[in-house]
């Protein structure tokens, strides 16, 4: 199968990659050269355009070689939240996610990632010690979502920015159950909860904070003023 790829790079600078999982469902990472019995690099034009001077490729697969090309995320920066994108995905926060996203198992992934971008591969270990570590505390855990932003003047002047992530649990979701407060310029968990995935979209008044935290099964996160 042949095919076009350019290493280009995207806005905010963001690095391009291209995978390449063979028939045996190994993962492989395009570094501009043919890999034989799976890519053949058939041509090259390179395009000079200054900072967005770029190569395209013409390539030409293996039968049955399959490939994902993407962007680190526009909004972090990480691989997997350019992966969660290129494969048209809500998110990527765990290895199981990753595994899926990319179609190869668990253990290729795994294997794949940390030889590839090692940091990415630790920022996934540690959420599953978080997950496992809430587990224990708490018995069942799921993983709740909040998103919250675009304050007007006069609710920053209340100190919006400043409010804490309130956990909740109970019947009556009244049993604060852990708490995320912005302290020394980040977001930081409190309590019997943990911070999976955050990202920051800029825009109006400071723009949009979207969470997803690990909690105790049944809690809702609520963003509010606090005590």
């Amino acid at each position: 199968m042949e095919m076009k790829w350019s290493d280009r790079i995207g806005h905010r600078s963001r690095p391009a990659w291209l995978l390449l999982i063979d028939q045996a469902g190994i993962v492989h990472v395009f570094m501009g050269d043919s890999i034989p019995g799976l890519v053949a690099v058939v041509g090259t034009v390179y395009e000079k355009c200054g900072k967005w001077s770029h190569t395209i490729y013409r390539l030409e697969l293996a039968p049955g070689a399959r490939s994902i090309a993407g962007h680190d995320g526009w909004e972090t920066g990480r691989f997997v939240e350019g992966l969660a994108s290129a494969t048209s995905r809500s998110h990527c926060d765990r290895w199981i996610d990753v595994a899926n996203a990319l179609g190869a198992t668990l253990a290729e992934t795994q294997r794949f990632l940390r030889e590839w971008r090692s940091k990415a591969a630790g920022v996934l270990d540690q959420v599953e010690i978080d997950l496992a570590s809430v587990e224990t505390e708490t018995g069942d855990v799921e993983t709740i979502a909040i998103s919250f932003g675009g304050p007007t003047n006069r609710v920053i002047a209340e100190g919006f920015w400043d409010w804490p992530v309130r956990v909740v649990a109970g019947a009556d979701r009244e049993k604060e159950v852990g708490r995320i407060v912005y302290k020394d310029d980040k977001w930081q968990s409190q309590g019997d909860i943990k911070i999976v995935a955050l990202e920051h979209c800029a825009g109006y008044h400071g723009g949009t904070i979207s969470m997803r935290i690990a909690a105790p099964a049944g809690a809702i996160a609520i963003h509010e003023a606090g005590e």
